[in-house]
């Protein structure tokens, strides 16, 4: 009787371990599938959104911790476009507070952006790639802009903003224009809860140089946030050179000054 039981809590032992395995394999292969078809889903999807095919080496996503981590992301232009190239983005990596989607603001404990090169163009007809991406990537399925929703706040505890250059390809003209800019962007900022906040002093000297030639070129918050450092810019270069004419008119008066005196018996 004893050894009848013995087997049989060994019978029912090896049938719960044969579960376990087979669970753990299952498991494995929905998460190798997902791994594997994610990349698909994402470029398919913004296809057939926006218009602009995109490959991506790799996408692993973790709904539970609210990990992702993208590497090899490169989106190119549609034929409408006289280039092809947009944009390539070597990592993108956060860390997303998943209980933060519940409340009224969303929270990243780390974000990192590192981007190879944009290449932003503007076609004959005057519409730019970054434009036209932005707005079917933000249209409904009838193509229609998505009425107005509230703002929603975020935070990024930790940001780290990599970008090494921009292209600006401007066939607006009888010419077509080519200017490229070698930035070298590599920015770090902590509590970030606004885009303007991207324009730090130095993130303005690393654009200073292209600042004038992205003004409208770029679209949304970000946009604005160039262009209104672009008018502080500029607002402050006049004051420079105000002050430098004073300067100089007041080195100059006093020189005829000082001359009219030496003329004197």
């Amino acid at each position: 009787m004893g050894r009848t039981r013995c087997t049989s809590a060994k019978a029912r032992g090896g049938a719960l371990f044969r579960l376990l395995v087979a669970l753990a394999v299952m498991f494995a292969a929905v998460a190798l599938a997902w791994m594997l078809f994610l990349p698909v889903v994402l470029t398919s999807q913004l296809r057939a959104r926006t218009g602009f095919d995109a490959t991506v080496q790799r996408l692993t996503v973790n709904p539970f911790t609210g990990r992702v981590h993208l590497r090899g992301l490169v989106v190119t232009n549609p034929p409408t476009f006289p280039v092809a190239e947009f944009m390539e983005v070597r990592e993108f990596q956060s860390d997303l507070q998943v209980l933060s989607l519940l409340s009224g603001r969303t929270v990243f404990d780390s974000l990192v952006l590192d981007v190879a090169g944009v290449t932003l163009v503007i076609r004959p007809d005057g519409q730019t790639n970054a434009g036209a991406f932005q707005h079917y990537l933000s249209a409904t399925g009838e193509g229609l802009p998505q009425p107005a929703s509230p703002a929603r706040h975020f935070l990024v505890r930790h940001l780290t903003l990599r970008l090494d250059r921009l292209v600006i390809a401007d066939h607006s003209g009888r010419l077509p224009v080519t200017h490229e800019y070698p930035l070298h962007l590599n920015q770090s900022y902590t509590d970030v809860t606004n885009v303007k906040q991207l324009l730090s002093p130095l993130g303005r000297q690393s654009l200073a140089p292209v600042g004038l030639a992205l003004k409208g070129l770029v679209p949304g918050e970000l946009g604005e946030a160039i262009s209104d450092a672009t008018k502080d810019a500029a607002k402050a270069g006049v004051g420079i050179f105000k002050n430098l004419g004073r300067k100089t008119g007041e080195k100059v008066k006093g020189f005829f000054d000082a001359l009219e005196e030496s003329r004197k018996p």
